[in-house]
């Protein structure tokens, strides 16, 4: 029972996110939507731009987590980086300028969605089954010699074991480098949102409790379904403030 829960708290965390389409349409203006284009679009093989690993030229380099821990003033960017997030800012100051809210709001899910599974990240859902698997494996080798009635409480011990062991590898080398590299390129995105304005009190106060919650979600002991559940807050957080004025 608790292998089965497992696997379907893995499935939630790892289903496929929507696909991105970027086209240019008849008239030539140019869309980023999750729907496909009509018949007639042009596809772009490009957003303009959006966020994606690191070393592709023409593309927004990602702050990596740093050995600091503060506001991305103490993030020193990289000259690549600088160039792309300024890049950014250029980008999205002309869609607020057009009233584009709907570009917007998919280069924040693409950036939030390249921090979550970028360099090898998309792989450490498999950990917690993993270790489900093994442990109930020699959970299942050490009960073959002892008695019938003891198979069935060793194994499911054994099990339980491989959840919590699972559990604490996934928020080791899964919930905790995201929550970093989400803190620190979205806090990097409040200052390159493309408006001139600085955030309004109201909307740091709303960023930094999301920030808050998010660290707490990526501690051991937390419940595995709290961190996901965290992430789309600031998800949804971060979406009103990039389009409100």
């Amino acid at each position: 029972m608790i292998g089965a829960a497992s696997l379907l708290c893995l499935a939630l965390l790892g289903q496929a996110q929507p696909r991105t389409y970027y086209w240019r349409d008849a008239a030539g203006q140019t869309h980023i939507t999750n729907t496909p284009p009509p018949a007639d679009a042009e596809l772009l093989e490009a957003p303009p731009p959006p966020a994606v690993e690191p070393g592709r030229p023409g593309h927004l380099e990602l702050i990596r987590p740093s050995a600091v821990r503060g506001g991305p003033s103490e993030v020193e960017l990289t000259p690549t980086q600088k160039q792309d997030w300024e890049a950014l800012d250029k980008s999205l100051a002309q869609a607020r300028s057009r009233g584009d809210h709907r570009t917007l709001e998919v280069v924040t899910d693409s950036l939030i969605h390249d921090c979550q599974w970028g360099s090898g990240l998309w792989i450490m859902p498999a950990l917690p089954v993993v270790s489900i698997l093994l442990l109930g494996l020699l959970g299942w080798w050490v009960a073959l010699g002892l008695r019938p009635a003891l198979h069935l409480p060793l194994v499911g011990g054994f099990l339980v074991l491989g959840f919590v062991f699972g559990h604490l590898l996934l928020n080791g080398f899964l919930y905790h480098p995201q929550a970093l590299r989400l803190r620190q390129n979205l806090e990097r995105l409040e200052h390159y949102r493309g408006a001139s304005k600085p955030l309004r009190p109201e909307q740091q106060a709303l960023l930094q409790q999301r920030y808050l919650a998010l660290d707490q979600a990526a501690e051991p002991f937390s419940a595995p379904w709290r961190f996901p559940a965290e992430v789309q807050a600031l998800r949804e957080a971060m979406k009103q403030v990039m389009v409100e004025p």
